[in-house]
């Protein structure tokens, strides 16, 4: 059987040509689909993605959130998708994770509980005014943002446009400054590729990482709790000079930045092809 890859075109355009070329130069098949047009959903497809390979193949997706937690829910494909989703909620990976995050003192309550403890919050996490809030979950309905002692109510507001549900959990912590970012490929408990993405708030794609970035990420990848055989480490790095983990996350809706897609390819390959041939 041979191994393929179902790319989502219109997610990751600044690198699908180099990713492409990775994995066709390694004797792999690539399938490349474009996004549904209006009403923007998979199902609305005359030929779905479900016709690109027949059931049972060996096939790795990379692309749009919702298209890999179809084709993980669906599993008509082994493994079909590295991103299990309920792993990366802070609220199932942070007790494996607590002594190397950065946002190790933090509070988890519901969103809708935010305005009623609003004092306590900023009495206990507060610094200069401020706090740092992002969802629990990976699907980021809104993005982790600071809120000000001045604005928190119109902060709330604006995290509530999103349609954020009050029931769901948020994460409340200090506010950090960090001046790199950087992002890992695990596979097997071995980082197998890293890269720079963000540099003093700004995008900055290089494929290159600090060698103490890369130690932490290895030292986490190696822990021993694995949310998939293959997913992302985000390593950061402190004004004050503190590596720490940023946060972890599904590699097949993950963006790659400037890894390497070679290395890329043949390490999360190796890794389909093996859980292929357990599951026959």
């Amino acid at each position: 059987m041979k191994l393929s890859w179902l790319i989502d075109g219109e997610m990751f355009p600044n690198y699908l040509e180099e990713l492409f070329d990775a994995i066709t130069e390694q004797g792999f098949e690539a399938k490349v689909i474009g996004a549904p047009k209006p009403p923007y959903r998979w199902d609305d497809l005359k030929h779905t993605y479900r016709d690109e390979f027949p059931a049972g193949s060996c096939v790795v997706a990379h692309g749009d959130i919702e298209l890999v937690t179809r084709i993980g829910q669906e599993q008509i494909w082994t493994p079909g998708v590295f991103g299990t989703v309920p792993n990366y909620f802070c609220s199932n990976y942070y007790c494996y994770f607590g002594e190397y995050l950065l946002n190790s003192d933090y509070a988890m309550l519901p969103f809708g509980e935010l305005g009623r403890r609003r004092d306590w919050l900023l009495d206990f996490f507060g610094q200069e005014g401020k706090v740092f809030i992002r969802p629990d979950s990976p699907l980021k309905l809104f993005a982790g943002q600071m809120v000000t002692t001045s604005r928190f109510e119109a902060d709330l507001e604006f995290m509530g446009f999103y349609d954020f549900p009050v029931e769901s959990l948020v994460v409340v912590s200090p506010p950090q400054k960090i001046t790199r970012e950087w992002r890992f490929v695990v596979a097997d408990q071995q980082v197998v590729a890293g890269c720079l993405y963000t540099a003093d708030g700004k995008n900055v794609l290089e494929p290159e990482y600090d060698a103490q970035a890369f130690e932490l990420a290895q030292q986490v990848a190696s822990q021993g709790y694995e949310p998939d055989p293959v997913w992302i480490v985000d390593i950061c790095r402190t004004k004050k000079g503190a590596y720490r983990l940023l946060e972890i996350g599904g590699f097949s809706f993950a963006n790659l930045y400037a890894c390497n897609k070679a290395d890329v390819v043949a390490a999360v390959s190796k890794v389909a092809m093996r859980l292929w041939e357990q599951a026959k």
